[in-house]
């Protein structure tokens, strides 16, 4: 199945996610968080790069004005960072399972800062909250303490950027990010009988045979997990 095109997929939203990477002299690069509201209807009470749906005003739909646009908006309306001209780098693009009430075609950009860029971010304290400037291999040492929340795209990204991918991120050309990453979910019992939440991602083997809309694997899936589970109040690598 070829989902390129966003049109073509009833009733799934588009989306645009900004990772704003802020270089430093000494110390590794730091990105900027956010914490979705506890009562937000979409991933609540996660940690998330900004982000938000395209709105009409963007441009014209599925363009990619209208990506660009709504990254940036969104940048504006919840960390208070204008981009203005500022490069966008579409990095990856990921796309809501079928079983999810709730589906988006996200498109993914990185936004490349300098040292000291936008101390003033800040959270629009409504639909975000608790922003804050860290380095990738902090957040996810966060997340191992079950301190914060990671959605799986967030998770397998901040897992590229600890691990010195950062080449991968503005390396590849557009041609190669079409292709949306389409997980799928399952219910798997846990060892006390009691149904757990998994997300497959295309290059597990047993994907192929999972119920729910699927796409052939793309070549950047290769370095990320086969698998993440809920357990308790987090995703987890299995």
């Amino acid at each position: 199945m070829t989902l390129t095109d966003p049109g073509r997929l009833a009733g799934v939203r588009l989306a645009a996610t900004v990772v704003l990477l802020r270089e430093r002299a000494a110390g590794d690069p730091q990105v900027f968080m956010l914490r979705r509201s506890a009562r937000s209807p979409f991933m609540p009470d996660t940690l998330v790069f900004p982000g938000g749906a395209v709105d009409p005003d963007d441009g014209p739909e599925g363009s990619d004005e209208a990506f660009d646009a709504a990254a940036r908006r969104e940048c504006r309306e919840e960390a208070g960072v204008a981009l203005e001209a500022r490069d966008l780098h579409w990095f990856d693009t990921w796309l809501t399972p079928a079983a999810e009430p709730r589906r988006y075609f996200a498109r993914f950009y990185l936004a490349r800062l300098t040292e000291g860029e936008f101390e003033d971010a800040a959270a629009d304290g409504h639909e975000t909250h608790e922003g804050r400037w860290a380095t990738p291999a902090e957040l996810l040492a966060a997340w191992q303490r079950e301190e914060v929340d990671l959605p799986p795209p967030t998770l397998c990204t901040l897992m590229r950027l600890a691990d010195e991918r950062r080449a991968g991120l503005v390396g590849l050309p557009a041609a190669l990010v079409h292709e949306p990453i389409l997980p799928k979910g399952l219910l798997q019992p846990d060892a006390d009988g009691e149904a757990r939440l998994v997300v497959v991602l295309p290059h597990d083997p047993a994907y192929p045979e999972l119920p729910g809309d699927g796409v052939p694997a793309p070549a950047r899936v290769a370095d990320l997990p086969h698998r993440l589970v809920r357990a308790g109040r987090t995703w987890r690598l299995c």
